[in-house]
C-alpha cells in the first residue's frame, strides 16, 4: 500500500510540475497516441499499433523516473541547515553602525539635558538610540510634522525657527548636550518648530516609545526633562516678532574671531568641525567667567570663526575683563593637550560702533572694521612669528576708553600699536599676544 502511495505521489509531482523535468506526461501522452494513430493509418498493420502501445507504456515510466530524481533533489534542498546567508558588506555595515560608535567622551555643560545625566543614565539612553550625523542645512525636525522621536545633540549647532507667513523667524539656537523634539516625550503629536543644522551635527535619535521606557526606568531624568521644558517656556526669543531688537542702530560691542590656518591640509573636515566646536565652547566658558551668557547675544557663524554682537546695555569692559584672560588660559590648556590637527591659534578683534539688525543678519561699518582688524597682514605676521595661542586686536576707541583704565587682568603695557592696512582700510589698532613667544614688540 505504501508503495502505491509513493508511486501516486511521484506521478502527481510529475504531472503538477510539468516542464521542470526531462519529460512532461501532459505533452508526451497525446503525442504518443497521435503517433500510434498516424502509424496505423500509414501502414495499416497491427504491428504499428503494438509498437505505438509499447512506446506509450514506456513514456510514463521515464516520466516517473524523472519525477523521482526531482523529488530527491527537492528533499536534499529542504534538509539544508545552517544560518541564513550574511547580508552584503554595505548593508551589514549599516546594521552594525551603532555597535561601532563609542559613547561620546567629552565634557558637556551641566545645564544641558545630556550634561545633566549620570554616566549610567547616558549608557542606558545610548543603548536605545540611533547615532546619526546631519549635514549643514539638514532638517532635524519640521514644524507641523509628526513628533515621533527626540534628538540629543552631541556636537554642532542647530537653529530653531517658526513660520511667519512666507518667512522663517529664528527663535533659538541649540548646541551640544541639548535635547530637541521633546514634544514627542510629552506625547504631543506634532512639532512646534523647525530645527535645522547650522553645520555638521552629531546626534542621537530616540523613538518616542523607547524614550518613554527610558524615562520609566530612570525617574530622575524625568525631572531633568521637566526643568528643560520650563526653561524653554520662559526663555527670551532670539528676536522679537516682527520688530527689530532694541539695540539695532545702537553702539554695540563687536567681537570677531578667526581660527588661523583653519583650511590647512593637516586638518580633515572632522578636525575642522572639532576645532570650531572647541572655539565656541571656550568662548562660552570665558563669557561665563565675566558674568555673561554668550547665548544672550547675537551670533553668526563665519565658517572659520564667529561674529558676536553685544548690545549697548552690556558694558564693553565685561567683554574684555576677565573674559580675555580666561580665553587665553583655556587656549593654552587646550593646545598643550591636543594633537597637532586639533591645536588652535585664535585671532580676535574688538570694536564698538553702530550695528543694524535686519531680517537676514547684521551690518554696519563697525563689523567691517573689526573684520579687517582680525585679517590685517601685520596681525597674521605676528601670530606666525610667535606661535601665539591668542592674538587680540583692539580698536583705538576700545584701547583708550576701556583697556587703559580697566582693572583686574588687563595690562595695557602688553599691547603694542599695529597698522591695519587691508583693501581701502588704513587705521591704527592695538595688539596683544598670549601664549607662544608672547613677548610683544612694537610692529
Amino acid at each position: 500500500m505504501s508503495t502505491d502511495r509513493s508511486a501516486a505521489r511521484l506521478w502527481r509531482q510529475a504531472t503538477s510540475h510539468g516542464g521542470t523535468g526531462l519529460l512532461n506526461a501532459k505533452v508526451t501522452t497525446p503525442v504518443t497516441l497521435l503517433a500510434v494513430l498516424l502509424g496505423y493509418a500509414l501502414d495499416g498493420s497491427p504491428g504499428a499499433m503494438v509498437v505505438g502501445g509499447l512506446t506509450f507504456l514506456s513514456l510514463p515510466a521515464v516520466t516517473m523516473t524523472n519525477a523521482f530524481v526531482q523529488y530527491m533533489r527537492a528533499g536534499s534542498l529542504q534538509e539544508t541547515s545552517g544560518p541564513p546567508p550574511a547580508p552584503p558588506p554595505s548593508l551589514a555595515g549599516r546594521l552594525r553602525v551603532a555597535e561601532r560608535l563609542p559613547l561620546p567622551d567629552r565634557s558637556y555643560d551641566g545645564t544641558t539635558f545630556w550634561g545633566a545625566l549620570s554616566p549610567d543614565e547616558r549608557h542606558a539612553l545610548y543603548a536605545v538610540a540611533r547615532p546619526h550625523t546631519y549635514g549643514k542645512e539638514d532638517v532635524l525636525c519640521r514644524e507641523g510634522g509628526p513628533a515621533s522621536e527626540v534628538i540629543v545633540i552631541l556636537a554642532g549647532w542647530t537653529r530653531v525657527s517658526v513660520e511667519e507667513g512666507p518667512d522663517q523667524r529664528i527663535i533659538a539656537f541649540r548646541g551640544a548636550g541639548e535635547l530637541v523634539g521633546e514634544r514627542a516625550a510629552l506625547m504631543v503629536k506634532d512639532r512646534s518648530a523647525t530645527v535645522t543644522a547650522e553645520g555638521d551635527v552629531q546626534a542621537l535619535r530616540v523613538g518616542a516609545r523607547e524614550f518613554a521606557s527610558f524615562l520609566d526606568g530612570n525617574p530622575r531624568v524625568r525631572g531633568v526633562l521637566e526643568q528643560q521644558v520650563y526653561r524653554r517656556q520662559t526663555e527670551r526669543p532670539a528676536q522679537d516678532t516682527g520688530v527689530l531688537p532694541d539695540w539695532s542702530g545702537g553702539n554695540c560691542t563687536v567681537l570677531i574671531t578667526d581660527i588661523t590656518g583653519f583650511s590647512s591640509p593637516v586638518r580633515t573636515d572632522a578636525d575642522r568641525r572639532d576645532v570650531l566646536e572647541t572655539m565656541y565652547r571656550l568662548l562660552d566658558e570665558a563669557f561665563t567667567a565675566s558674568g555673561l551668557a554668550l547665548a544672550d547675544f547675537h551670533q553668526e557663524d563665519r565658517g572659520d570663526g564667529a561674529l558676536i554682537v553685544v548690545p549697548p546695555t552690556t558694558p564693553t569692559e565685561a567683554v574684555v575683563d576677565p573674559m580675555l584672560a580666561h580665553l587665553a588660559a583655556a587656549l593654552r590648556r587646550h593646545n598643550r593637550r591636543a594633537a597637532e590637527a586639533a591645536r588652535m591659534q585664535l585671532r580676535a578683534a574688538l570694536h564698538v560702533g553702530p550695528v543694524q539688525r535686519g531680517p537676514k543678519g547684521v551690518s554696519g561699518i563697525s563689523i567691517i572694521t573689526a573684520r579687517r582688524m582680525v585679517d590685517a597682514p601685520a596681525v597674521k605676521k605676528r601670530v606666525a612669528e610667535t606661535g601665539a595661542d591668542l592674538a587680540f586686536v583692539a580698536s583705538d576707541f576700545v584701547f583708550e576708553n576701556v583697556i587703559t583704565s580697566a582693572p583686574g587682568f588687563v595690562d595695557p603695557g602688553r599691547y603694542a600699536r599695529v597698522r591695519v592696512r587691508l583693501k581701502e582700510t588704513s587705521l591704527s589698532a592695538w595688539l596683544t599676544l598670549e601664549g607662544g613667544e608672547s613677548q610683544l614688540r612694537a610692529v
